[in-house]
């Protein structure tokens, strides 16, 4: 009898074990809002495990159809697991047989299970349901649950953020007939969309699929008539509809016009700073690696000599307070080697990717740069871009790249020099003939073992430059970053002098912009 009831609440004990421990129940909380190719992420999910830390897996994808999906959809998908670590105790701890403790081990079970799905993701609109497998471990024993459709992802279109017509100003012609728009562009956004007009509609009528706007039907030409549509746009997928204002402006007329190009400029600080050795000023920040013997590192102009600059025509009225920046690499006769970085604020360039052609602009002078020995400048400036910079120090003393990776970019620059003089003075415009490449500082004149001198385009001894980048289509991104760094070429001391020649010159900066323009039809 003893025998027989041991053999029984062995077995008993043996099952509820495995009831315990076996995986069960397994709950997400669903995802609210979960788009196309945006990043999706869920909390981490509830199981019963009998107090066992539990393993996810994922085993496999469905869509609705019940299709397995391959492995470029899985690729995009992450569990989280469990973070197991060893935190110290306070000094004299012991445990139960009186043994010095000096760590315990923690499990953070926080993100455990979480599914995370990356942004780029190639899940188009619709249902999925995923197949996962949860494990534990307890005396040597494993126990496994795999459940189907553990976990529905329901994702819903990207609908557009933006609406594209380009250009932005568009003539319809009275009278002509098929005389209409350009279609608009949604970028990255579900294209099973309809358009419809939300204000306009008495005068323009749009094409429900495409998005093309031309005259009503019963629209009556009296005068030159400039119409703002707002445009609603609505998702055939889920009926969720988003509104679009001035992104269309539309002139009717009743023979054709040329119509005005959009210019913005996204960004044009005034640079404003009132110190000689500033750690940054408005719209930018220093970093000197090296500071030589220079009396002004990116400060506040105070030579006269680049005091002359007219206003460009395009500063902006608002900038009362636009300075030109000085760094002066010398002191008296004396250059020294020096590194120091002006670096820009980073600019978000993505909302001008399309229908518009992006640049950055400044001006500056390279003054006082005399010639070493061998016909070489002592200094100059150079133009880096990045677009993955996320701040901190771009490069130690010794030259090694730290943070972001970074592209010089003198030789693409599209330069005029000023021929705009007040007495000997340089004032900037007029502006000479376009050329490619920033100029070798100096008077161009002697010897050229850089190869870099182009005395054809004169001097650039105390000239004004103007300067622009027209950035790539590949380079526009969220981060990106234009750093200016003013360098040398040289170890030791220079005199300027017959015995020791070479001066490193002053540099000015002013009018530092972002500009988008609409390109040409």
């Amino acid at each position: 009898m003893l025998t027989y009831l041991l053999l029984l609440f062995s077995c008993k004990k043996n099952a509820d074990a495995d009831v315990v421990k076996a995986p069960s129940h397994l709950r997400y909380v669903n995802v609210a809002d979960a788009r196309e190719g945006r990043a999706v992420t869920t909390l981490a999910p509830t199981v019963e495990t009998g107090g066992l830390v539990p393993v996810f897996e994922l085993i496999s994808i469905k869509d609705s159809a019940g299709t397995l999906l391959d492995a470029s959809y899985l690729q995009y998908v992450r569990i989280g697991e469990s973070v197991h670590s060893s935190v110290p105790v306070k000094e004299g701890t012991v445990d139960g047989n009186g043994n010095a403790v000096t760590a315990v081990s923690v499990v953070n079970s926080a993100a455990n299970g979480a599914i995370t799905v990356v942004a780029g993701h190639k899940f188009t609109a619709g249902d999925y349901y995923f197949t996962i497998k949860v494990t534990t471990k307890e005396g040597g024993r494993e126990y496994t649950t795999v459940f189907d459709k553990g976990f529905h992802l329901h994702v819903a279109p990207l609908l557009p953020a933006t609406l594209v017509y380009s250009p932005k100003n568009q003539n319809l012609v009275y009278g002509t007939p098929g005389s209409k728009t350009s279609a608009p562009i949604m970028p990255n956004a579900n294209p099973d969309v309809s358009f419809e007009l939300a204000a306009g509609a008495d005068k323009l009528a749009i094409d429900k699929k495409t998005g093309v706007v031309s005259i009503a039907s019963g629209y009556t030409y009296t005068k030159y008539d400039t119409l703002n549509p707002v445009i609603r746009v609505v998702s055939n997928i889920s009926g969720e509809a988003v509104l679009f204002e001035n992104k269309l402006r539309v002139i009717i007329t009743d023979k054709p016009e040329i119509m005005p190009r959009e210019s913005i400029y996204i960004f044009y600080p005034t640079l404003n700073v009132s110190t000689a050795f500033p750690s940054g000023g408005v719209g930018y920040i220093v970093q000197t690696d090296l500071p030589g013997v220079a009396p002004r590192v990116w400060g506040n102009r105070t030579n006269s000599v680049a005091s002359y600059l007219v206003a460009p025509a395009e500063r902006p009225a608002a900038n009362t307070g636009q300075t030109i920046i000085e760094t002066a690499t010398f002191n008296g006769s004396s250059t020294r080697p020096l590194s120091t970085w002006m670096v820009t604020t980073t600019q978000d360039l993505t909302p001008y990717q399309y229908g518009f052609k992006l640049s950055f602009n400044y001006y500056y002078m390279p003054a006082y740069q005399t010639y070493m020995s061998d016909g070489r400048t002592p200094t100059d400036l150079e133009v880096y871009i990045s677009t993955d910079y996320t701040g901190g120090d771009i490069q130690d003393a010794a030259g090694n790249w730290l943070n972001g990776t970074w592209t010089k970019i003198n030789e693409q620059m599209i330069c005029q020099r000023s021929e705009g003089v007040s007495g000997s003075n340089s004032i900037g415009a007029p502006w000479g003939q376009e050329f490619t490449g920033t100029p070798y500082p100096g008077d161009q004149k002697g010897a050229d073992p850089d190869n870099k001198k182009r005395l054809a385009l004169g001097t650039f001894y105390g000239k004004w430059v103007k300067c622009a980048y027209n950035i790539p289509a590949e380079k526009i991104s969220q981060q990106f970053t234009v750093a200016f760094k003013i360098t040398s070429f040289f170890e030791g001391e220079l005199l300027n002098n017959t015995t020791v020649p070479g001066r490193g010159g002053s540099y000015f900066l002013s009018d530092f912009n972002y500009k988008a323009v609409e390109p040409e039809n």
